[in-house]
């Protein structure tokens, strides 16, 4: 269950850079078949930081935008694993996805046959007003998935060009998407604040429960103090 809530909450991989991304910090929840998973994400100009706990396990993961690497930090060896994602292949970069619990694959999203219907339901979260939209699929093969999505406008996007194995939602590629319906959405930024997570094995929740809009400590986007890189053999690559 949840490597498919890492899979789910992926779903919205980022395709464009958009201007107008989010600068602060959140902290939050993940919900699935009773279970939560904490979460806290970090954003800072090109970088973006996402830490969460799984099955006793915490994961770390640090993205750059202007050099397309992605640190995934190791707590239990004290080491960091480097990835870029702008380069093909690679035992790192396998090894990287295999710890975010990605296949070798993985399927984008195809904006264009997304529906988007208001629910006319609005709610406040961590003190932020949003607006309630359902996102369906018109193929019919994915018809059952659906996320209700409560986004804030005016403050920005989540996620940056070039981002993936991430398990935080991003919703800076309806910039650029060739779906009018989502571009007009994203026209004035769109944040997401809470998600329910619909598909024919069940339902998981996304949601925000603090936000800080200050911007984050540069060095939450360094490698810590004392770890070491981890270098994987990339001589069979």
């Amino acid at each position: 269950m949840t490597r498919r809530l890492a899979l789910v909450l992926a779903m919205m991989p980022v395709s464009a850079w958009a201007q107008g991304t989010f600068d602060g910090t959140l902290n939050g929840t993940m919900t699935a078949s009773g279970t939560v998973i904490p979460f806290r994400y970090a954003q800072l100009g090109s970088h973006i930081r996402t830490e969460y706990t799984m099955e006793g396990n915490s994961v770390v993961t640090i993205f750059d935008a202007t050099t397309g690497n992605m640190l995934y930090i190791i707590p239990q060896q004290k080491k960091y694993l480097v990835s870029n994602l702008r380069e093909s292949g690679g035992i790192a970069r396998q090894m990287a996805r295999a710890m975010m619990g990605r296949g070798a694959g993985g399927d984008v999203p195809d904006f264009s046959k997304m529906k988007v219907t208001p629910t006319g339901q609005r709610e406040t979260i961590a003190g932020v007003s949003c607006e309630h939209y359902l996102f369906e699929y018109a193929d019919s093969a994915k018809a059952k998935n659906k996320v209700d999505m409560c986004g804030a406008p005016g403050m920005g996007f989540m996620g940056l060009a070039g981002q993936e194995g991430s398990m935080m939602p991003s919703t800076v590629a309806m910039m650029r998407s060739q779906n009018p319906a989502l571009a007009k959405l994203a026209h004035q930024g769109f944040f997401p604040l809470k998600m329910n997570i619909m598909g024919e094995h069940g339902t998981a929740v996304w949601t925000v429960t603090q936000l800080n809009r200050g911007r984050p400590d540069a060095t939450l986007f360094q490698p810590p103090a004392g770890y070491t890189e981890l270098k994987i053999p990339t001589g069979h690559d």
